[in-house]
């Protein structure tokens, strides 16, 4: 079995590749975005398709930036988690029993 390290350097493991059920609430609403943005570029024309594609170029980046904030915070909580657990005062969980 490779190591966790060893499959993120080799490529294996993208933690940007998005898996979504079908039937989920996402992929209900990122059907309806995808519908109404194909139907919005169709019917709109020059200036109001160039604002309306600058819009879309706009979301985009924001929740680009957004997710990768995101991946950083949840990366740097588990770090922090992971260091909790292993560096601790031991006099604060056991007890010492003198006699």
């Amino acid at each position: 079995m490779a190591s966790f390290i060893g499959e993120l350097y080799y490529g294996n493991i993208n933690p940007n590749a998005k898996q979504f059920n079908l039937s989920s609430q996402y992929a209900k609403a990122m059907k309806t975005f995808c519908n109404n943005e194909k139907i919005l570029t169709e019917k709109l024309s020059g200036d109001n398709l160039d604002l309306f594609n600058d819009l879309i170029n706009a979301h985009d980046e924001i929740t680009a930036t957004s997710d990768i904030e995101n991946f950083k915070l949840g990366f740097r909580l588990g770090v922090q988690m992971m260091c909790d657990s292993l560096v601790f005062n031991e006099s604060k969980i056991f007890r010492v029993i003198t006699e």
